[in-house]
């Protein structure tokens, strides 16, 4: 039949009828293989991309990782030898003896803080008033302890209304202990 028809046709409406058909064998070849294959390397060169960038975040979450592992080891070596009665507060009360300064405490209070797996912060606000500078940063220079975890959370200093040479402070201390464990539930 495709046969009969092919021989039906003229010289130059077989050339017609060849350039379509190489023409729509091109097209095909570009469909169905040429264009596919550019858009499978396209999918694979972006997903590379993408896994290396995943990579690198892998690989700096991994430093993070072992930063903390590290800062976490320090911990438990200081927890491992602090004495089994230590406490903030009291801790707060010699530094500031030290310093200097408990006669300007005018309140002192202790509260919890967050808690972590196996941690619980515990924290003092403290009220300073009528001290000077240099007792501020005195109190600070005793109190704040990377060897026994002690921070300064929060500060905030304003100078006295009835004495400007003297300043009035609120500080939040903080430090961490071991968490007691949780009973489990049923």
């Amino acid at each position: 039949m495709i046969r009969e028809f092919w021989n039906k046709l003229d010289k130059k409406q077989r050339y017609y009828a060849a350039a379509m058909i190489i023409i729509v064998l091109a097209a095909a070849v570009l469909e169905f293989g040429i264009f596919p294959l550019w858009e499978a390397k396209e999918k694979i060169r972006r997903s590379v991309q993408i896994n290396q960038k995943k990579l690198s975040e892998i690989v700096l979450l991994d430093g993070e990782f072992a930063d903390q592992e590290v800062k976490m080891a320090r911990v438990k070596r200081v927890l491992a030898i602090r004495p089994p009665d230590y406490s903030l507060f009291s801790y707060l009360e010699k530094k500031a003896a030290q310093a200097g300064v408990k006669g300007n405490i005018k309140n002192m209070t202790s509260s919890r803080g967050t808690q972590t797996a196996g941690y619980e912060e515990s924290l003092v606000d403290l009220k300073l008033d009528k001290i000077t500078l240099k007792q501020l940063t005195d109190f600070l220079y005793h109190a704040e302890s990377a060897a026994d975890l002690v921070k300064a959370k929060r500060i905030a200093v304003s100078k006295m209304r009835e004495n400007p040479e003297y300043l009035s402070v609120q500080l939040q201390m903080a430090s961490f202990y071991p968490s007691a464990p949780q009973p489990k539930g049923r």
